[in-house]
């Protein structure tokens, strides 16, 4: 081989995630692209504390917090992001993201992501997290969804955190 295989980039992870996800709303009604963009900035701004990144590195981190949504919220399973020629790093973090079926309680699940997540799946659920916990868009739900929100993500941002500070992640 001549020539590297072609490597998917961020810019094409916000294209699938626009196709796929069209016509999807958040919570607050709002397209779910945004809250999309939000996460894929959050990961640029963790990503501060990642100083041994590289670009590629960072690059298939915005990829995931792209693409984090897609099993679980579309019709767009895993085959179809492989065969649009997403990364392993990218497919594995996807997959971790994505909420398991069964009885697994969220605690659970967020406590699995920090044991024995990559440092980039991590940060783009520390990222999706700090969005959905976001006070002005939290201000726009009713106070009971309000709280119970406050309750299920404020602890598993800080286990988050945590298992980052652990593989190396250095808070601003």
């Amino acid at each position: 081989m001549i020539l590297p295989p072609l490597r998917r980039t961020a810019a094409d992870a916000q294209k699938v995630a626009a196709i796929v996800h069209a016509g999807q709303t958040d919570k607050v009604g709002r397209p779910y692209l945004e809250h999309l963009a939000r996460v894929a900035a959050g990961v640029l701004r963790l990503s501060e504390g990642c100083p041994f990144w590289s670009d590629e590195e960072l690059d298939e981190a915005v990829q995931a917090a792209w693409l984090h949504d897609v099993v679980e919220d579309t019709s767009f399973g895993f085959a179809g992001l492989a065969k649009e020629g997403f990364s392993d790093n990218v497919l594995t973090s996807v997959a971790m993201l994505t909420k398991p079926g069964g009885t697994v309680t969220y605690a659970a699940w967020i406590s699995n992501i920090a044991k024995v997540g990559t440092l980039r799946g991590i940060l783009v659920k520390l990222a999706d997290l700090e969005d959905n916990s976001d006070p002005e868009r939290l201000a726009l739900l009713p106070e009971e969804t309000c709280q119970r929100l406050l309750r299920k993500y404020e602890p598993a941002k800080e286990v988050l955190r945590t298992a980052a500070r652990a593989k190396g992640w250095q808070a601003a």
